[in-house]
């Protein structure tokens, strides 16, 4: 592993919970063509059936790792530092400690890259183990 953050397309998707938090995997494909960047990063979001609800978690790539939980719910916002991240050039693994998914049926999930704001991948599928 080296420091030196290519960002890299979408592969596969993994959510998991335990009982005090999420873990999410992100498999990661081929470097991104012309994909150097001020910052990059992946997002997971999920809604309730209804479409309400719901979170995001996401990770972002800079001159630091933070990763980040946004609530729809309750409109709050957690931050988690980079010692809650690992990358490998297969894989971007980050766990939010003392969450859980809030919700007891998801609708809709899914994944998203971009790089220096711009989306690269949307609407990408993810598994969910529970």
């Amino acid at each position: 592993m080296t420091n030196r953050w290519v960002p890299r397309f979408l592969d596969t998707v993994l959510v998991e919970t335990t009982e005090n938090s999420i873990v999410v995997t992100w498999g990661l494909g081929e470097p991104i063509p012309n994909g150097a960047a001020e910052f990059s990063g992946y997002g997971v979001y999920y809604y309730d059936p209804t479409g309400n609800g719901g979170k995001r978690l996401g990770v972002r790539f800079s001159q630091t790792v933070p990763a980040h939980i946004f609530d729809n719910a309750s409109a709050t916002h957690s931050n988690y530092g980079a010692d809650a991240v690992r990358w490998t050039s297969d894989a971007v693994v980050v766990t939010f400690n003392d969450a859980s998914l809030g919700l007891d049926q998801v609708g809709t999930i899914a994944a998203f890259s971009h790089v220096d704001g711009r989306d690269v991948q949307v609407d990408f599928p993810v598994t969910l183990l529970r």
